[in-house]
């Protein structure tokens, strides 16, 4: 199982960076998710802000996403106390590693990228996103594997994730509601129908967080929705700023709205490669949302409906099987309570 949860991951999040940041019409004139489609180069910011998205970028690489969620699997596996700290030093780790491998640091960072750089220290990075009325949605994109701890630590160490770098109240919701929906669909093998109401009822929720959820819970079917559904879920169309990408229809680039889109997509999908198509089909930051839902579903389903040009051409596949395989083998017990089951294709 965590082999699929981890190639799902990178499987979603390396499909869907390809067409990230792109209107939902768009995408759905343009992709039949038959070959990756990389339009990286047609995202709609200033020329001089382009390099942000295409340097360092190409075809089938994972982001920010599979890379963060490695770090979290490090912490994890430290048998260190678990902490901000724990997190920030295993994240930058992974970046490091990854910038050997490869000669350059890896695409896709926000406001993580100035801590890796130098321009900006981890508290500073903190201080920028611990007010925003949208903060970035970082917590949520990384934190399918705290599902898999023991049922009284998910609160508490999702909390710990977001603070690491999101000290926001939605940051924090949004970290626990991904890791509950994690829990209920790989340990808890819950009826994926309940899926938000068992996340309303694990999680304090503010209002505004617990409103938008029973809205989002009261969407009909996928190929049902409609313009005002787009807008419950993915908030004002198209995204106004200051969400982002401003201008295009699709989902922005927040916390809240990256949940409860995961949430929709884990009650309606039917297998792991029908929720990446429902999740890239959504228009917007679809690399996130298509990470933790393929990972979520492929760690229930398997990977056997996932296409296999997918499987073989993301990258790192081998340095992801190993790190799943160090993972079953040396987790703790004192986290994990229960048996993993490790698949093959």
């Amino acid at each position: 199982m965590i082999r699929d949860i981890l190639l799902g991951t990178a499987i979603g999040d390396a499909f869907g960076a390809g067409v990230e940041f792109q209107d939902r019409t768009w995408i759905r004139e343009n992709v039949d998710f038959s070959t990756l489609v990389n339009v990286r180069n047609q995202i709609k910011v200033p020329s001089d802000k382009k390099q942000i998205f295409i340097k360092n970028y190409s075809a089938w690489d994972y982001t920010d996403d599979t890379e963060m969620t490695i770090g979290i699997i490090n912490a994890l596996l430290s048998k260190e106390i678990f902490s901000e700290d724990l997190l920030v030093r295993k994240w930058k780790e992974e970046y490091e590693d990854g910038k050997q491998r490869k000669g350059y640091g890896r695409n896709g960072h926000g406001s993580m990228s100035w801590y890796f750089s130098g321009q900006k220290t981890i508290e500073e990075v903190r201080d920028f996103q611990r007010h925003r009325p949208n903060p970035g949605n970082a917590p949520a994109m990384r934190s399918v594997f705290l599902g898999l701890l023991k049922e009284d630590l998910i609160n508490n160490y999702a909390a710990v994730n977001a603070n690491a770098t999101h000290p926001n109240i939605n940051a924090i919701l949004s970290s626990q509601c991904i890791a509950r929906a994690s829990e209920y669909v790989l340990k808890k093998k819950g009826e994926r129908s309940k899926i938000i109401g068992y996340c309303i009822n694990n999680v304090t929720l503010n209002d505004e967080y617990k409103s938008y959820l029973k809205a989002v819970d009261q969407i009909g079917f996928y190929n049902e929705l409609t313009e005002v559904d787009f807008t419950v879920l993915c908030g004002k169309q198209p995204i106004e700023a200051p969400y982002f990408l401003s201008g295009i229809k699709g989902l922005p680039s927040d916390s809240k709205f990256t949940t409860g889109a995961v949430l929709y997509i884990l009650k309606v999908a039917n297998s792991p490669f029908d929720a990446l198509k429902k999740s890239v089909l959504l228009g917007g930051d679809v690399d996130s949302i298509a990470s933790i839902t393929t990972g979520i579903m492929a760690g229930y389903f398997g990977l056997e409906d996932i296409p296999n040009f997918m499987i073989q051409n993301v990258e790192n596949r081998i340095y992801l099987e190993n790190i799943a395989e160090n993972f079953k083998q040396n987790k703790s017990p004192k986290r994990f309570n229960y048996d993993i089951h490790y698949k093959t294709i």
